[in-house]
């Protein structure tokens, strides 16, 4: 448990006195126990009077009830009252409940407006700073769900450039101005399939530079490709720089590859600087060629 402000650690701390603010002891940022979730039998709250620890046993690792009175000394507590301390001091961390990716966060929400938290999150998250995402991906790889991630934004990202200058003409709202008028059904269908076949294929080969990337040895074996293509693909919060109008589709591409490669290098925290390089240049490579590939598709279409 850390100052959001200062990364203090904070843990310990002595209780506020009563009706006092509870603040980290070195910048003075104010902050309550229940601010924080953790992991459920994890983290004693203590009575400050008799020191009395209980064991936070809802789903965010809190006290159930928050409010009672200690069996030690009789004194009227809350959870925001009790000194805080992890069950094992030696394994601090595994104290916190660990954040999930939001694409994965069922508790965002669940229906179509959960659906759109959890993808405006994970995109928010990815183009910002994709590295940072990384440090989220603590279960095993599942890189299905990273590619329907991916598929969203490949699809905005498609449509936002390649198809849109295709689908207007067809459904006549530049064929009307010169007398045309009407919607092309063929041209529409042939539109719709080029959109659809590239952002099949953008997909598709994002695998490219995981493949790469994943034979790269971290802690002694290879990171392997699932999860290199799972921070390929939740890197491509990017994508979503097509919709500004003329350049945002370049833009996009190169945001992208620069998230990517950031990502990646996030993946070997704790490595060498030479393996970071690698994979952050494999990342380069494999995705030119990843470019390379979906441009043949589209000319096939």
């Amino acid at each position: 448990m850390r100052c959001k402000h200062c990364d203090h650690v904070l843990w310990n701390q002595p209780a506020p006195a009563p009706g006092a603010q509870r603040v980290c002891s070195e910048c003075g940022e104010p902050y309550q126990p229940g601010d924080f979730r953790f992991a459920r039998g994890k983290v004693r709250f203590c009575c400050p009077q008799c020191d009395t620890g209980y064991y936070g046993t809802s789903a965010e690792g809190h006290l159930e009830p928050a409010a009672f009175d200690c069996v030690g000394c009789g004194r009227h507590l809350t959870m925001n009252d009790c000194v805080v301390r992890a069950h094992d001091m030696e394994h601090e961390s595994e104290a916190m409940l660990q954040r999930d990716m939001p694409w994965l966060d069922e508790s965002i929400g669940s229906g179509a407006r959960g659906w759109l938290k959890r993808w405006g999150a994970t995109t928010s998250l990815s183009f910002s700073n994709a590295g940072k995402f990384v440090a989220l991906l603590h279960r095993p790889p599942q890189p299905m769900r990273a590619a329907a991630f991916m598929s969203v934004n490949a699809l905005i990202s498609v449509f936002a450039t390649v198809a849109v200058g295709l689908i207007l003409p067809a459904l006549g709202n530049l064929r009307g101005r010169v007398g045309g008028g009407g919607v092309d059904v063929e041209a529409l269908v042939i539109a719709l399939a080029i959109a659809l076949g590239a952002a099949v294929a953008l997909v598709v080969f994002a695998a490219l530079p995981a493949v790469l990337v994943g034979l790269i040895p971290r802690g002694g074996k290879p990171v392997g490709t699932a999860r290199a293509y799972e921070v390929m693909c939740y890197a491509s919060g990017a994508l979503v720089l097509s919709l500004v109008p003329c350049c945002g589709g370049a833009f996009a591409a190169i945001w992208w590859m620069v998230q990517s490669a950031q990502a990646m290098m996030a993946l070997f925290e704790g490595e060498s600087i030479g393996k970071k390089t690698l994979a952050a240049l494999l990342t380069v490579v494999g995705y030119f060629a990843a470019v390379f590939g979906t441009t043949m598709v589209i000319m096939q279409l």
